[in-house]
């Protein structure tokens, strides 16, 4: 498969691997470049609820994720100490032709905190993902615009992909290479999804593109660009 038929989507913000080494992930100086790229079409955000209430974008490292950032702070001292931009800064520097996909990490961030950000702020579409089925089911009922993507674990062969999708699930995405396989890629595909590959665990990009095109994938993270 041709690079050009794929929709590839920029992993934290960077529009490639190799930016990894020049940016700091969610940063505006990323995204504003990864947002005016061609041949992006969707950047990923990894968003966060700062103490007072504001919408931040930062990953962390696997300490920062799994155990600093589990406690919320202030937004002037988590900018003060990770150097992050917030939600609405960042929003700023991408063009309006592309997708968002949310990539949403406190469960305490809700609906009313999304629309109000967006507010009079329009793109192609905005994804909201990485978070159980009962945790996005908050955000029922939302603009057009905003569809919902789920990530396929262990158990995604027992999912009703039917029910997700009337529930605006537009999205499946998996992260093990063992789940991209036939069966689970027609289930998608014959219940209205489209299926994504984000390869977190795929040892190499040879063994990644090789699923991708047996598959004929077509959404793709930038870390395999």
């Amino acid at each position: 498969m041709k690079q050009s038929e794929n929709i590839i989507y920029a992993h934290k913000g960077f529009f490639d691997k190799e930016c990894r080494k020049l940016f700091k992930e969610n940063s505006k100086e990323v995204c504003s470049i990864s947002g005016a790229k061609d041949h992006i079409n969707i950047v990923e955000l990894d968003v966060r609820k700062s103490k007072d209430g504001v919408l931040y974008c930062y990953h962390g490292t696997l300490l920062e994720y799994y155990f600093y950032l589990k406690f919320p702070k202030d937004l002037s001292t988590v900018k003060r100490k990770y150097g992050v931009s917030s939600l609405t800064e960042v929003l700023q520097v991408i063009k309006s032709d592309k997708i968002i996909f949310l990539d949403i990490k406190d469960s305490n961030i809700s609906k009313e905190d999304i629309l109000k950000v967006f507010e009079n702020r329009k793109f192609k579409e905005i994804m909201l993902g990485n978070k159980s089925t009962l945790y996005l089911s908050r955000f029922n009922e939302m603009p057009l615009e905003f569809v919902k993507i789920i990530t396929g674990n262990i158990f995604c062969n027992f999912y009703d992909l039917e029910k997700l999708r009337k529930n605006n699930f537009k999205y499946f995405e998996v992260v093990f290479p063992f789940q991209v396989r036939k069966k689970i890629i027609e289930n998608v595909r014959e219940a209205g999804m489209e299926f994504r590959c984000m390869g977190l665990f795929f040892s190499n990009i040879k063994s990644y593109w090789k699923k991708v095109n047996k598959y004929g994938i077509k959404h793709v993270s930038s870390d395999f660009i």
